[in-house]
C-alpha cells in the first residue's frame, strides 16, 4: 500500500503540471483523498472492529486498485480527481485494519517493538515507490506509471487475501459497545496521551502534505529529472527504514515516548521549513534525511502513545479520531497552502508549514510533564493487572491439580 501511495505522491503533482494545472489546483488534488476519512473515520473504525480487520484490509487493498484503473481507462483531469477520492476512501480501511491487527498482537513484545517492525515495512514501501515511479515516468511516460501502480496494488491485494485466509474474520474484543459513545469520546479527547499523539501526527502530517504537494514541482522547476526527484523523496523513506528498527533504542536514549515525539516534530519542522533556503541536490538530500528521521520516529510513536495511554475499550475510537484529525489536515492544508503559494512562492509555503509545526511542537512540549506521569500510571496499572492474572492462573492450576 505504501509503495503505491508513495508512487502516486510523485506522479500526481507531475501529471497535474503536465495537464496544465496551477499550484491552487495541486492543493485541491492533494486534499481530495482526505474527504472520506474525515467523514467516515469513526464509523470505519467501528466496521473494522465489528467485522474483522483482516477482512477490511483485503477489501481496502482490492478497492485501492480502482484508483489507477480509472486513470488507465480515461486519463485526464476529471479522472485524476476521481482517482484521488477513491484512493482516500480505500486507504482509510487499509490503515485502520492494519493498525488494529498490529495493536492486538499478543506475541510477548511491547507496542513499541511491534509498531517499529510494522512502520519499518511501511517506510520500506515509501522508499521504493518514488524511485520506481521516477524511473517509469522518465522511461515510459505517465500511462505506464498508472499501470505500474495497478500492478503493485494487485500484488498487495493478493497478500491481503492470504492474510485474510490465515486470520479469518475475528472481531476486536470489546469494541462494539463503546465506539460512538459520547462519554467515551470525551474521555478519549481529555486523555493527555491522545492529545500529544494528535499534536504529533497531525502536525507532522501537515508539514508533509505541503512538502508532497509542492516539492516535486519546485525541484522540476530547478531543472531536476523525475528520477532525481524520486530519489530525493525516497531518501527520506530510506532514513525512516533505517531508524525504525532502532525506535526502542532511540526512545530510551531520549528518555521516553513523549520526549521522542517532541524531538521528531522539531526535526520535521526544520527539515521542511528550511526547504525555502536551499538550492543544491546535496542540501535537499540532507533535509530529506532530517525529515525521514522525524517521520520515522514520530508516526509510529504517535500510535504507541494512543495504545499505551488509552484503555483497550477506547482504543478503536482513539485511533479513528487520530486518523480523522490527520485527514482533516489533509483536506484543509493543501487548499490553503495552494492559495498561499499561488499568491507568493513555494519558499513561503514551506517556511509557513515549518513554522506551524514548530508552534505545535511547543504545545506538545508543554504537555510533557502530564504525559510522563500518565505513562508511569498506565505502566503500573498494566503491571498490576498482569500480576493479578498470573496469580489467578496459578490459583486455578493449584485447585485443579490432581492429588497424589
Amino acid at each position: 500500500m505504501t509503495t503505491a501511495a508513495s508512487m502516486l505522491a510523485v506522479m500526481v503533482p507531475l501529471y497535474a503540471t503536465f495537464l496544465g494545472l496551477g499550484p491552487q489546483w495541486l492543493g485541491v488534488l492533494i486534499a481530495l483523498p482526505g474527504i472520506f476519512p474525515v467523514l467516515l473515520a469513526l464509523q470505519a473504525g467501528r466496521w473494522v472492529d465489528r467485522y474483522g480487520p483482516a477482512r477490511w484490509l483485503m477489501f481496502g487493498m482490492i478497492g485501492m486498485m480502482t484508483a489507477p484503473a480509472v486513470l488507465l481507462i480515461a486519463p485526464g483531469v476529471l479522472t485524476l480527481g476521481i482517482s484521488r477520492v477513491l484512493m482516500g476512501l480505500t486507504v482509510l480501511f487499509v490503515n485502520l485494519a492494519a493498525q488494529s491487527l498490529v495493536a492486538s498482537l499478543e506475541n510477548g513484545r511491547s507496542h513499541q517493538s511491534n509498531f517499529a517492525v510494522y512502520s519499518t515495512w511501511l517506510a520500506g514501501g515509501r522508499m521504493v515507490g518514488p524511485v520506481l515511479m521516477g524511473a517509469v515516468i522518465d522511461g515510459a511516460g505517465f500511462r505506464a506509471s498508472f499501470l505500474a501502480v495497478l500492478m503493485v496494488l494487485a500484488v498487495g491485494a493478493g497478500m491481503s487475501y492470504f492474510l485474510y485466509r490465515a486470520v479469518g474474520t475475528q472481531p476486536v474484543e470489546g469494541s462494539r459497545e463503546v465506539v460512538g459513545a459520547r462519554k467515551m469520546m470525551r474521555a478519549t479527547v481529555r486523555n493527555v496521551g491522545f492529545r500529544v499523539a494528535v499534536l504529533a501526527s497531525a502536525g507532522i502530517f501537515l508539514a508533509l502534505t505541503v512538502r508532497e504537494a509542492f516539492l516535486p514541482v519546485m525541484l522540476e522547476q530547478l531543472g531536476m529529472s523525475a528520477t532525481v526527484i524520486g530519489a530525493l523523496v525516497s531518501l527520506g523513506s530510506l532514513t525512516s527504514v533505517l531508524i525504525r528498527p532502532l525506535m526502542p533504542l532511540v526512545t530510551r536514549l531520549l528518555k521516553g515516548t513523549g520526549r521522542s515525539l517532541v524531538v521528531s516534530m522539531a526535526a520535521v519542522a526544520l527539515g521542511i521549513g528550511l526547504l525555502s533556503l536551499v538550492k543544491s541536490v546535496f542540501a535537499f538530500a540532507l533535509l530529506a534525511v532530517l525529515v525521514g528521521f522525524g517521520t520515522g520516529i514520530g508516526f509510529p510513536l504517535s500510535i504507541v502513545a494512543v495504545a499505551s495511554h488509552v484503555p483497550l475499550r477506547q482504543r478503536g475510537m482513539a485511533l479513528g479520531l487520530r486518523l480523522s484529525t490527520s485527514h482533516l489536515v489533509e483536506i484543509s492544508v493543501p487548499i490553503l497552502s495552494g492559495l498561499l503559494v499561488a499568491a507568493t512562492s513555494y519558499a513561503v509555503g514551506f517556511a509557513s508549514a515549518g513554522l506551524v509545526l514548530a508552534v505545535l511542537t511547543v504545545l506538545a512540549f508543554r504537555l510533557l510533564p502530564r504525559f510522563e506521569v500518565a505513562e508511569l500510571e498506565a505502566l503500573a496499572t498494566a503491571t498490576e493487572v498482569k500480576a493479578a492474572e498470573t496469580a489467578a492462573e496459578e490459583s486455578s492450576s493449584a485447585v485443579n491439580r490432581p492429588r497424589s
